[in-house]
């Protein structure tokens, strides 16, 4: 599991250059998944004062990289409708990815509300 983070990690932090192609914006479309998805599982394991919103929090980290990638990306090479798409493609999979890992992947958790009462979860698992 680590060699796979480690090259995860390796990965995400080389700068490509690519078209605007669909491969192109379905590699950012995965990639923010990956993001959002992973730092969602994070903030539920390591931060349990914040599970409430690790949801919101794994969309926001991973929307505010994009953002700042992209913008590194149109100060050196310009195509700012390029880097629009590329950044729209990644939130979009962020967006997915941590609604999908908080409300499916991750063990939900029981929220109390004043307007909706309470709420529990079902929790669903698949082995690969």
């Amino acid at each position: 599991m680590n060699v796979k983070m480690l090259l995860l990690g390796a990965c995400s932090a080389l700068a490509l250059h690519a078209s605007n192609g669909f491969n192109s914006e379905a590699s950012h479309f995965i990639g923010g998944a990956a993001i959002a998805g992973g730092t969602t599982a994070i903030v539920d394991s390591y931060y349990p004062e914040y599970r409430d919103n690790r949801g919101m929090i794994g969309f926001g980290v991973s929307s505010v990289y994009i953002i700042i990638e992209q913008s590194f990306e149109y100060a050196e090479n310009g195509k700012a409708s390029a880097q629009l798409l590329d950044a729209a493609a990644h939130i979009a999979g962020a967006a997915l990815g941590s609604f999908i890992t908080d409300k499916y992947i991750l063990l939900p958790i029981i929220k109390d509300s004043e307007k909706d009462g309470k709420t529990v979860g079902l929790a669903i698992q698949h082995n690969f």
